[in-house]
């Protein structure tokens, strides 16, 4: 059918008639129709049910993670670390991020005069996401900057954090390498903090959690606020460990979330390669491949053939 539209495309497409009525139609007997119908039923509900299992995997990965960055900047997932080093919770101090940072700023307006081919990277809202710290490296664009004072301004390096303060706030992305020369756009803060007091990705994991989000959310609010300002970066509140404690909180986020992405690769594939047999299922049986066979049953063309005779 698909081969015999006609239309721009989406809703307007539509199938012609004249075509659709000249398909051919592979016809078994009718008995061995019912018997296709349930064979298929039966297959595709184990698929289902299969699918089901899951994509309820695929579904809690997000509760999961919700629960463990919550046990993470509460100290629960530390206590074994602590009572080994002698430390107990109340080795944890509560910051302003401004104490924490050495430098806050966002990238200026009318870079678009400055896009190139090739040249540094421009980070950009969209190298930015919810719920991880990685950079997001597929759509990458290049800028080549003439004026030094923007290039000394905006110059992102390894270390630093990325934040989107306007329309869609709190995506964040830590800058894990050193880049030759990459710069940030008026919709990108870029937060650098002091190395000796915090972990720059403890300090990016924090803000994915529900602590860091939701106080970048309620500073959002308001009947003319429409992003964030830089002093709003800087006047978070948030509990910090001694370095190495924040270090280890690093390590076993880095270890669950490594194998959760294997476990929620698996479960894509799972769901693919469900799909794909659905379709096949669905090919074979219409092709007379599922074993439904019978031939000492009348053909169902004959069949129909003298039905259409009697009603003439």
């Amino acid at each position: 059918m698909l081969s015999n539209v006609s239309g721009v495309g989406g809703s307007l497409m539509r199938a012609q008639p004249k075509y659709v009525q000249t398909y051919p139609v592979p016809l078994p007997p009718l008995a061995e129709q019912q018997r296709i119908v349930d064979r298929i039923e039966r297959l595709l509900s184990k698929l289902d049910a299969a699918k089901e299992l899951a994509q309820s995997v695929l579904d809690s990965f997000e509760d999961r993670k919700t629960a463990l960055l919550i046990d993470a900047f509460s100290g629960k997932i530390t206590e074994l670390w602590r009572r080994e080093h002698g430390l107990n919770i109340n080795s944890w101090k509560e910051h302003i991020t401004n104490d924490l940072l050495n430098y806050v700023t966002s990238g200026s307006r009318g870079w678009a005069k400055y896009y190139a081919d090739d040249g540094a990277i421009f980070f950009r809202m969209g190298n930015l996401d919810h719920g991880t710290i990685d950079l997001d490296l597929k759509d990458v664009r290049y800028v080549c900057i003439l004026s030094k004072a923007e290039r000394q301004r905006s110059r992102v390096q390894k270390g630093d954090i990325l934040i989107s303060i306007t329309a869609d706030v709190g995506m964040v992305g830590l800058v894990k390498e050193a880049y030759d020369e990459a710069y940030i756009n008026q919709h990108v803060a870029l937060a650098r903090p002091k190395h000796s007091l915090i972990d720059a990705a403890f300090f990016t994991w924090f803000l994915v959690s529900y602590l860091g989000l939701n106080q970048l959310k309620r500073k959002q609010r308001g009947a003319t606020k429409v992003g964030l300002g830089l002093d709003d970066i800087r006047n978070l509140y948030i509990r910090v460990p001694l370095i190495e404690e924040q270090q280890e909180i690093v390590r076993i986020l880095d270890s669950f979330f490594e194998k959760e992405q294997h476990a929620k690769e698996l479960c894509e594939e799972v769901l693919d390669k469900i799909e794909h047999t659905k379709k096949s299922i669905l090919a074979r049986a219409f092709r007379g491949d599922l074993g439904t066979n019978d031939p000492n049953e009348e053909n169902a063309l004959e069949l129909l053939k003298q039905v259409l005779g009697e009603q003439d």
